[in-house]
């Protein structure tokens, strides 16, 4: 699916707007979360959380957290290359070249992978 940064997003519980990458990292965050409000913010891998938004590449580009793994996240993204992509695994040591998250508390999390 086509998504560039003509697409736009306004999250009410964050009180902030997005486009491109961010936008869609906030839709799938809103749809999770609904309006939890941003608990804290970190930049620490090992407490990266599934529903977690991670800014990458330089802090140029926004994804959100779909599974953790040991050395890695997968993730997906609005606007990478001018599309949605899910499943692209992002390793340790990538994070820490960047490093910066932020979630929502949440007791019960839901799943963002497709069916």
């Amino acid at each position: 699916m086509e998504w560039t940064n003509d697409n736009f997003y306004q999250c009410h519980a964050l009180r902030i707007n997005g486009y491109g990458c961010v936008a869609f990292a906030l839709i799938c965050s809103d749809a999770a979360f609904g309006d939890l409000p941003v608990s804290r913010k970190h930049s620490d891998f090992d407490a990266i959380r599934v529903g977690d938004t991670l800014r990458v590449n330089g802090n140029t580009h926004t994804v959100i957290v779909l599974e953790k793994k040991e050395d890695s996240v997968i993730i997906a993204e609005g606007n990478y290359n001018g599309a949605i992509h899910w499943d692209r695994e992002l390793d340790r040591k990538s994070w820490r070249a960047t490093g910066r998250s932020m979630w929502r508390p949440c007791i019960r999390r839901r799943s963002f992978r497709r069916k």
